[in-house]
């Protein structure tokens, strides 16, 4: 095998990995898992608003 061959094999798994990657990512309809993982910057700041509620109540 030469050099040429190592490589040209190397460059289509690249090139079918990333195949992969594309449809796993779009074509398969992950949109509620990426919603849910967008979402999750969010959530400390409800836990905290809830924190805050409940402490106002307290004090009253």
């Amino acid at each position: 095998m030469t050099y040429a061959d190592i490589h040209s094999i190397y460059t289509v798994i690249l090139f079918v990995a990333f195949i992969s990657f594309v449809v796993w990512t779009f074509v398969l309809k992950r949109k509620s898992d990426f919603d849910q993982a967008a979402n999750l910057v969010f959530g400390d700041e409800a836990q905290k608003q809830q924190q805050e509620t409940k402490q106002e109540l307290d004090h009253e």
